[in-house]
């Protein structure tokens, strides 16, 4: 029975050995096939050879090539954070200075003073030496059973105004003429220079 377990024993550590020994002979294998590939690829270091100083040096090389990679990833990411701070005062200041533009554009639209109403029947508007209008209006002629109708001219500044044409060309030469030598001021372009001059 001793025997027996004895040679069970000596089976297993023969069986483990030979296993040991399939499993060196692969790692070898595959450590000659690793050494071939970096041959052919260009990578070998003839002078490293197996010694665990030269392979350890190479480590500590990778590792100091790592560490540069990763401090240039940081310094790029720095300057990229820089640009975009830089951009993003800038696109700011752009906005600012729109808004500015834009508010003034409003306070000059809103001092800007409004067309005042045209009498009834005008038919052309003449501007005026000073800004204002000149408005030549055509209205029916009652005096007669005809479509004949009587033109002349209203200034809607100085108030001026003259009626009697029977003929449109005529009234319109009145109204040009007027606006040609009227320098009288809108009253709301007049306050808003007031202001203007106030600030």
């Amino acid at each position: 029975m001793l025997t027996i377990t004895t040679t069970r024993k000596l089976d297993a550590l023969r069986q483990r050995a030979a296993q040991a020994e399939t499993a060196l002979t692969d790692t070898t294998h595959q450590l000659e096939t690793l050494l071939e590939q970096r041959r052919e690829t260009g990578q070998e270091r003839p002078d490293t050879g197996n010694d665990p100083a030269a392979v350890r040096d190479e480590l500590e090389a990778a590792q100091r090539l790592a560490d540069e990679a990763m401090a240039s990833e940081a310094r790029t990411k720095s300057v990229c954070n820089l640009v975009v701070k830089d951009a993003s005062a800038q696109l700011a200041a752009r906005d600012a200075a729109i808004a500015e533009l834009r508010a003034e554009l409003e306070q000059a639209r809103a001092g800007q003073p409004a067309e005042p109403e045209l009498p009834e029947h005008t038919v052309l508007q003449f501007r005026t030496l000073g800004g204002g209008l000149v408005a030549l209006i055509s209205r029916p002629d009652e005096d007669r059973i005809d479509d004949a109708r009587i033109y002349g001219y209203q200034c809607l500044t100085c108030g001026g105004e003259a009626d009697g044409a029977w003929r449109m060309e005529d009234g319109r030469r009145w109204a040009n003429e007027h606006a040609a030598v009227c320098r009288a001021i809108p009253a709301g372009t007049a306050d808003a220079g007031k202001a203007a001059t106030r600030a």
